[in-house]
């Protein structure tokens, strides 16, 4: 965390908009697979890592500022949505064979080979990601449909993956409180999304 809120400050020393907001996409990208590999490691059994608590990197009051004081039309959007969802829907694709040596695939590939036997924990992180980027989502995107094709394969994969098409699950289905809170926080983005649409 302390690693993150140093390059956070230096991202507003640069100039150009458009540079402190590919850096930005790019820092929350990498602290989202921090996140991630801290959960999967304490779901295997292993000590909670120090210093690893990213949500409250989004919790500072001048992160916060950044994030909602963007002036650009879509800069911000295209980075930020993409690079984060893009980044979630690879942690919900099967391990791949093939072994690379590149450190950020090591991090997706254990992600990945924890998912792969049922652990659900990545998605309760996507569907942060989900709401977060919900609103720089931008609809009347001039043609370019990159950010928003990332985000409804997102949400679709989510879908998919609790199957909400019966409604929320109830206890007595047997679902957890957070299978229930998950699903209840998925079927209120679907909603959203068939307002979106039609406006």
């Amino acid at each position: 965390v302390s690693l993150f809120k140093r390059l956070l400050v230096m991202v507003r020393n640069l100039r150009a908009e458009s540079d402190r907001m590919h850096a930005l996409a790019c820092i929350c990208r990498t602290a989202l697979c921090v996140d991630l590999f801290a959960k999967e490691s304490v779901r295997r059994g292993q000590k909670p890592l120090a210093g690893t608590d990213i949500a409250s990197l989004f919790e500072d009051a001048r992160i916060k500022e950044d994030l909602n004081s963007i002036t650009s039309k879509s800069l911000f959007r295209e980075e930020l949505v993409a690079s984060l969802v893009e980044s979630c829907f690879q942690l919900s694709l099967p391990l791949p064979e093939q072994k690379t040596s590149g450190m950020e695939s090591r991090v997706i590939g254990a992600l990945a080979y924890g998912t792969g036997y049922g652990a659900l924990n990545w998605t309760e992180s996507a569907l942060e990601v989900v709401e977060v980027c919900r609103p720089c989502v931008k609809w009347d995107c001039e043609g370019r449909t990159y950010a928003i094709d990332c985000y409804l394969k997102l949400l679709v994969r989510l879908c998919h993956i609790y199957d909400t098409r019966g409604g929320v699950k109830k206890v007595k289905d047997g679902a957890s409180q957070d299978q229930i809170l998950n699903e209840t926080r998925l079927q209120t983005l679907q909603r959203i999304l068939v307002k979106d649409l039609r406006e």
